[in-house]
């Protein structure tokens, strides 16, 4: 089944976007730390994100259906947030303030809580973007799979509004560990429309020649790696089986380049 049209939707995903700091400031309080930072990460389900259980009791939820934020604790939904009428900023300050009316005292970081201009999401967009994101999570789902050896969770984080995989040749730490780190972007300004995305570190000689005939080579990132489209699969009858076979080879590649420079 061909993906849905992802043009002009630029105010709905900013809304989105800057809406995930709530998530990732609530993880921070209320997860311990983890493997490669994936506390400040959050989880993609079928509704959008959700932060996970938290130590203090229940879990926050980014739902681009309702396009709300949304706190459940034992089952019940304790508060809705919707994002019409905030901006990053003031969305931030009611989330915490509904959580100190439930009995949450919560002191978060606001470093990166900075945007002021008001939010104009579309329902109907965000429903859109959620079916688009839960795909492409079973893309990388299929892709993991596939491959053999140490990996992360797939993590929607914040910061990029990406979501993304790590797969290791050996060690679990993408500080130091020879890696590919797998993901899917909603859109970068130097792409300039949704994208997977893919790059080994360090690059093994070669990549670049090698790629399958979906990708292109991106070099304007700090570590260079591959792309491929939106448009170039979107309309496809199985999008999903035609991206998921790309990054396989992909994988296979760079991880048979990375194996033999360790080696």
């Amino acid at each position: 089944m061909v993906l849905p049209d992802l043009s002009n939707w630029d105010e709905t995903r900013t809304a989105l976007h800057q809406s995930m700091q709530t998530l990732r400031s609530t993880r921070l309080l209320g997860v311990s730390p983890m493997p490669n930072e994936l506390e400040y990460s959050a989880i993609p389900i079928a509704s959008g994100a959700t932060t996970g259980p938290l130590s203090f009791g229940g879990e926050l939820r980014l739902d681009f259906t309702r396009t709300a934020v949304i706190y459940e604790r034992d089952g019940t939904e304790t508060f809705a947030i919707g994002l019409q009428g905030y901006n990053q900023t003031s969305l931030f300050d009611a989330v915490f303030d509904a959580f100190g009316r439930v009995g949450h005292r919560l002191d978060p970081n606001r470093k990166k809580i900075t945007e002021t201009t008001p939010f104009q999401p579309d329902v109907a967009q965000a429903k859109v973007y959620a079916e688009v994101m839960w795909r492409m999570f079973g893309t990388l789902a299929r892709l993991k799979a596939r491959m053999y050896g140490p990996q992360t969770p797939i993590a929607l984080w914040p910061h990029g509004f990406d979501l993304s995989t790590i797969w290791f040749v050996e060690g679990m730490d993408e500080r130091h560990d020879t890696h590919i780190n797998f993901g899917f972007s909603p859109g970068t300004p130097d792409v300039g429309q949704p994208y997977f995305y893919f790059y080994a570190w360090p690059v093994p000689d070669g990549l670049d020649r090698q790629l399958p005939s979906l990708v292109e080579w991106h070099t304007e990132w700090g570590t260079p790696g591959g792309v491929i489209r939106y448009e170039r699969f979107a309309r496809e009858s199985d999008p999903e089986t035609v991206v998921a076979d790309a990054l396989v080879e992909a994988y296979r590649t760079a991880s048979g380049l990375l194996k033999a420079t360790a080696g």
